[in-house]
């Protein structure tokens, strides 16, 4: 085994610098500065931008990869090698080669002599490639509808671009060969983590417990700032102290605990309830499927420990992996635009109403595929302002091709109501949003790992990553139940009618068609009624308007009082397609806490989130 060039008597700390692309633009330097951290990771991908950099690598094969990490690890490489600091990056994205070579290049124009690993084998683009049959080699069955296929997908979508999630061995494979700084494509948003630690603490691949300790530290941290104050329900009580948010560190022990904490130079906090929030976040179900083991999170513990800014998980179960993994096929779907209309003042349905049926008559021989004209937010009573009593009305709109939604066919019809609209009739000016601008369909779908040709490279060495010897089937279908404890919400006492997040924490997210949503409560006391009033049903009822006969999965995290849903094929084909303005889904918790509901006083009395 590659000897550690740290002391393994103490924790493995590695700290998290980019949750997204764009993400803070020093968060590299700082991390690598004031942390004392022994690894930096960072996700830098999402099911957008792959499809994105996927056509800038054809327009230009030196690109298709996330320039933002460049610039980050540009700024403080001198640090790096001072430190020591080894660097696991997912932001080679579609082009990891290249991202690796001019990563080198850096080192050398530096005089350090770092060694750069390249991590291949998630570009499966050519498994698309029919054969002269007109067959692939591969279905291709759909990520959560096995009977859908790649096949049955829209006959006008033409697949241009395969990313597969691959797991952590290579990475762990590059660190054993020495590497300093290891270049990712596609590899899962933990698996940074899981590799880093496995590596430091010589797991194998049937250190299941492990593995799914360092997973679930992994899913904690990798959207950076969310686990240190942001996208949190109960951001209120640390409003000041929410500006320029630390990225959060994980120190991960021999046994796959973990502890979750910050800098402490670092704006921002760390504790259970932002931190369990954090973990509801993008979740599936209780089974928390990766392509080297599954971590069981029904008996998860997050705990405060006495340290400032510093929580503890335990508490997870790990179990041998399935024998295929995630992968997201992506086609160009056509060309969409969208503009957004301004109405206050008195008789706000009627004038977006009028509106509509303006825009019905000038479309009403479009060839677009997807067409929405909706409203967003609510009449005011005696507004204070202008601005205050204005809603606004999105117009949305998708075709196949470009013609169909060119200038002629949506810009100078839409322009052109300016006149003849609604009283008070205002719009956005900046028209460039009305321009035709291609998006992508996604076909989330499984492969088998076996046909993945994972590789690691270090210094000239192809180092070739066998799939998992030992694997699992788990089913498509998440096990989903209501509570085996209901109790009659009357027994709870006395109630009042208010917001449902007036007392519980809520976070979601998307996966990746779908969004989630975890509730929990603070007290033990409250998660009986918390169990007991949201039923499926009842979560069927707060999302009223919204809730269109979506399946929706149900399960319980009774240690950390949570309540998990899964609401299917909601997001309207996910971000890269979606019309919903939040097409990531990232504001449906939220609206299920401002709805109504009995809550009782006795939760009430003891205060208010």
């Amino acid at each position: 085994m590659y000897e550690l060039t740290m002391p393994t008597q103490r924790h493995l700390r590695i700290g998290n610098c980019s949750g997204a692309t764009g993400d803070a633009p020093h968060a590299m330097a700082r991390m690598v500065r004031e942390a004392d951290v022994d690894v930096i990771t960072g996700d830098w991908l999402s099911e957008m931008n792959i499809a994105w950099e996927s056509i800038r690598k054809a327009e230009d094969p030196e690109l298709g990869y996330d320039v933002g990490f460049l610039r980050q690890l540009t700024e403080c490489i001198d640090d790096i090698a001072e430190r020591k600091t080894k660097i696991i990056t997912n932001a080679g994205a579609m082009n990891a080669p290249v991202l690796a070579r001019k990563v080198e290049e850096l080192c050398q124009s530096r005089g350090h002599d770092l060694v750069v690993a390249t991590i291949l084998g998630d570009d499966v683009s050519y498994l698309l490639k029919q054969g002269k049959s007109g067959q692939r080699a591969l279905e291709f069955p759909h990520l959560d509808h096995q009977n859908q296929l790649l096949e049955d997908w829209d006959p006008n979508l033409e697949p241009t671009c395969a990313a597969a999630y691959i797991g952590a061995w290579g990475i762990v494979a590059a660190l054993r060969e020495g590497a300093d700084i290891v270049i990712c494509g596609r590899v899962t948003d933990a698996s940074p983590v899981v590799g880093a630690a496995a590596w430091w603490y010589g797991w194998s691949e049937q250190s299941y417990d492990q593995l799914a300790g360092a997973l679930i530290a992994g899913h904690l941290i990798e959207c950076g700032p969310y686990a240190t104050g942001a996208n949190f329900s109960g951001f209120k009580q640390f409003l000041f102290e929410l500006v320029d948010l630390a990225f959060p560190i994980a120190e991960i022990t021999s046994s796959g605990t973990c502890y979750i904490t910050k800098p402490g130079s670092m704006n921002g906090v760390v504790h259970k309830f932002n931190i369990t929030s954090q973990l509801l976040y993008e979740l599936q179900g209780q089974m928390y499927l990766n392509p080297d083991v599954v971590a069981d999170i029904g008996s998860i513990r997050i705990e405060e420990t006495g340290r400032k800014n510093c929580v503890s998980i335990t508490g997870c179960k790990g179990f041998p992996p399935p024998a295929t993994t995630k992968v997201m096929v992506a086609a160009p779907g056509g060309w969409q635009a969208e503009t957004t209309y301004y109405i206050n003042g008195l008789d706000v349905q009627e004038k977006a109403q009028m509106l509509k049926q303006q825009l019905q008559s000038i479309f009403s021989g479009s060839k677009f595929s997807k067409f929405s004209a909706e409203l967003y937010g609510t009449q005011v009573d005696n507004p204070s302002s202008q601005q205050a009593g204005t809603v606004m009305l999105r117009v949305f709109a998708q075709a196949r091709r470009k013609e169909d939604i060119a200038a002629e066919k949506f810009k100078i019809p839409l322009y052109s109501l300016r006149m003849q609209s609604y009283p008070g009739y205002h719009m956005n000016l900046d028209f460039r949003t009305m321009e035709p601008k291609q998006f992508y369909e996604i076909f989330p779908a499984t492969i088998p790992q076996a046909t993945i040709n994972h590789e690691a490279v270090v210094a000239g060495k192809t180092i070739s990553i066998p799939p998992p010897r030992r694997t699992q089937h788990y089913p498509v279908q998440r096990p989903s139940s209501e509570t085996a404890t209901a109790i009659d919400l009357e027994s709870f006492g006395p109630a009042e009618r208010r917001p449902l997040g007036t007392v519980v924490h809520a976070r979601s997210g998307d996966k990746p068609n779908h969004s989630n949503a975890g509730f929990f409560v603070r007290h033990a006391d409250g998660y009986p009624w918390l169990q007991s009033l949201l039923t499926v049903n009842k979560l069927k009822d707060l999302l009223q308007d919204d809730y269109a006969g979506h399946s929706i999965e149900r399960c319980e995290f009774p240690n950390i009082l949570a309540v998990h849903f899964r609401i299917m094929d909601f997001l309207d084909g996910g971000i890269a397609s979606s019309a919903r303005i939040d097409g990531l889904g990232k504001g449906v918790g939220e609206y299920l806490r401002s709805k109504h509901v009995e809550i009782p006083i006795k939760f009430l009395q003891r205060g208010t989130i």
